[in-house]
Formats: structure tokens, sequence, C-alpha cells
């Protein structure tokens, strides 16, 4: 008897998808939207976090660069480079007396 009542109660079900294959079409095409749509809600979400990721290097890459030429003006300083010469190098600013004047033929 249990089998008769399966066999019947599948029969009304395949009856009744059937009869609303456009609702059930409807629905199986809802759903698959459905699932599109956290997709690529997912995807919009990772790439946004990338760009997030990218634009912090980018800062980080700036401030390096500003860092970096602060420094170099500091190293090329005309009192800096004058004052290595004459302690480290020991050259002196020429006298008038020392000075050599050379002129092209």
């Amino acid at each position: 008897m249990k089998k008769t009542i399966d066999s019947q109660l599948a029969k009304l079900i395949f009856k009744d998808i059937g009869k609303y294959k456009l609702t059930m079409g409807l629905l199986l095409l809802n759903v698959i939207f459905a699932i599109a749509v956290v997709h690529w809600a997912q995807l919009n979400r990772q790439m946004v976090i990338q760009q997030d990721v990218l634009l912090q290097q980018r800062d980080d890459i700036d401030l390096r660069w500003r860092h970096l030429l602060l420094e170099q003006r500091s190293l090329a300083e005309h009192s800096r480079v004058e004052n290595i010469a004459r302690n480290r190098l020991g050259m002196n600013r020429p006298t008038t007396d020392e000075e050599v004047v050379v002129t092209l033929p």
C-alpha cells in the first residue's frame, strides 16, 4: 500500500510540475539570477579591497619619495658641500694670487 501511495504522490507532483511549468521556470531563473548577483557583489568587494591596498601602497611610495627629495636637498646644500670640502678634503677657496685665468685662442 505504501508503494501505491508513493507512486500516486509522485504522479501528482509531476502533474503539478507540468501544470506550472512557467512558474517553475521563472522560479529557477530567479534563483539563478540571485546567485549571479551574490557572485558579482563578492567580486566587486574583492576589487574594492584590492583597490584600497593599491592606493595605500601608492601613498606609501609617495611618502618615501618626498622623504628622499628632502634628504637629497639637505645633502646638496652649498654650505654642507663647502664644509665637507674644507674639512675632509682639505680644500680652500683660492686667493686672488692663486687664481689662474685660462683664455682660449
